[in-house]
């Protein structure tokens, strides 16, 4: 089965050159990260609503998009975009949109104190709209990242990247906890306990392919296990959700997969698998025993039954929501620019009780932008399924296995349009992959005529294979 990257024993001994294109976006989205991981990315300027993250972004966007227009001026005969990337990113600027033109269309207030919702004031309009933005960005970046680099090595630069976070994690972990108290889990200055499972799963399954093919097997093998464990540490029920899912979509079909070419391995692999899962599931067991098995507490249920409540009073609200920001304005409480500040805790709103967001991606686009904002939402998980469903090969049925897998965590917690450094991570695996199975089909017709070429004596059977994974 032919791969969009280099074949295993190739990737083991070919040292990564990067053009200066490729550096760029490396260098870019490094620094970024590193910037995430070192400050409170959510932090205003000035109190103007303007995250600091945000202003790194604009920055960035800045420069790829100038070296994006530079390099199509250079090499103007470029594959173009794949379709599918195409589909996800328009249906999700469609909802940021949507969700801007909703703004002026409603009220939006917030309770002055708990227990006196009449008690009303008004949400600053840069709180609201500032988020938007930095969610398009973050899209934007990912997309024009990926791009710059060529699709043969998509595969080692993620790799580069999932290494280093396995290594940095602890590291990040130590530096927040040296400014604030993280009651026993796992959170570092990019993302919080409860959603930084989502970025160390798409490392995982990134080291996990790296593995199986035999890229740089010993270092991936001792990251995929520095994952799984950073992510029992992170105490975050969902993220021991989604990495069962990840199991069961990708490690279990790879495990009967190698039993089935190497029989005479058998025992060693079913021992070695059973032992895995009895020791993943004493694991998952005492997190879940230590967190409490419940997934809808701390105020989950009673958030999304306030937020669809709302959706469905009239027809308009249904179909088009009661406007973005309207039942969440997060960002303003967690700036401290309202009563009731902080991100944590209930809050009192005109409309009833709820968290300060809805801690539940599906939920939030439904309520506040209707069935039109959810259909668009739905058109980019459905281009992820699409992706696993497609995707061949152990590469990118790794990366898309830990998508799809990723999508169960949505129904926890916010992403997208709030989280910005894990959504930027989640946009970046998504369009990656995307590019590597555009460039893998674009080169299968190519390969089909090489075949052909060697049914009839032209060339080698060898020759074949060799060229077809250049």
């Amino acid at each position: 089965m032919l791969h969009s990257v280099l074949s295993p024993s190739r990737a083991i001994k070919t040292r990564l050159r990067l053009n200066h294109w490729s550096l760029l976006a490396v260098i870019v989205c490094a620094c970024l990260l590193i910037f995430a991981s070192t400050v409170v990315s959510e932090d205003q300027v000035a109190h103007t609503g303007v995250s600091s993250f945000q202003l790194f972004l604009t920055s960035a966007v800045a420069i790829l998009a100038i070296a994006t227009t530079m390099k199509l001026r250079e090499d103007s005969t470029r594959e173009p975009p794949p379709r599918a990337l195409v589909i996800a990113a328009a249906a999700f600027i469609l909802l940021l949109v949507l969700a801007v033109v909703s703004l002026p269309l409603a009220k939006h207030w917030v309770s002055a104190q708990y227990g006196t919702p009449s008690a009303v004031v008004p949400v600053p309009l840069s709180y609201l709209v500032n988020p938007l933005i930095t969610a398009g960005l973050s899209c934007l970046l990912a997309i024009l990242a990926v791009n710059l680099v060529p699709p043969s090595q998509q595969f080692e630069i993620l790799w580069w990247f999932a290494f280093a976070g396995a290594v940095t994690t602890p590291i990040g972990v130590w530096w927040n906890a040296s400014n604030a108290e993280l009651y026993g889990r796992w959170a570092t200055r990019l993302a919080g306990a409860a959603v930084l499972h989502t970025a160390l799963l798409l490392g995982l399954a990134i080291c996990v392919a790296a593995v199986i093919v035999g890229h740089r097997r010993g270092l991936s093998a001792l990251s995929s296990a520095a994952y799984v464990i950073w992510i029992m540490a992170t105490g975050a029920r969902t993220g021991v959700i989604t990495l069962a899912l990840f199991m069961a979509l990708f490690i279990l079909p790879s495990i009967i997969d190698m039993a089935k070419r190497r029989p005479n391995r058998l025992p060693l692999i079913v021992s070695s698998a059973v032992a895995g899962m009895t020791a993943f599931a004493a694991v998952a067991w005492h997190v879940m025993e230590q967190r409490g098995f419940k997934l809808t507490g701390a105020g989950r249920v009673e958030t999304w039954v306030y937020g669809i409540e709302q959706a469905l009073g009239s027809l308009t609200t249904l179909v088009f929501g009661v406007g973005y920001g309207v039942l969440w304005p997060w960002y303003a409480f967690e700036t401290n620019s309202l009563p009731q500040a902080g991100a944590h805790g209930p809050k009192q709103m005109p409309e009833g009780i709820t968290l300060s967001h809805a801690h539940n991606t599906y939920v939030a686009v439904f309520s506040e932008q209707g069935l039109v904002g959810l259909a668009l939402l739905l058109v980019l998980a459905g281009v992820v399924c699409w992706a696993w469903w497609r995707a061949r090969g152990v590469i990118e049925r790794a990366i898309a296995s830990g998508l799809v897998a990723t999508l169960v965590g949505f129904a926890f917690d916010t992403y997208l349009t709030k989280n910005f450094p894990v959504s930027f991570i989640w946009w970046s695996a998504l369009a990656s992959l995307l590019v590597m199975m555009n460039h893998r089909r674009n080169r299968e017709p190519e390969t089909l005529r090489l075949l052909e070429a060697a049914s009839a004596g032209a060339t080698t059977p060898a020759r074949v294979l060799t060229l077809g994974h250049r």
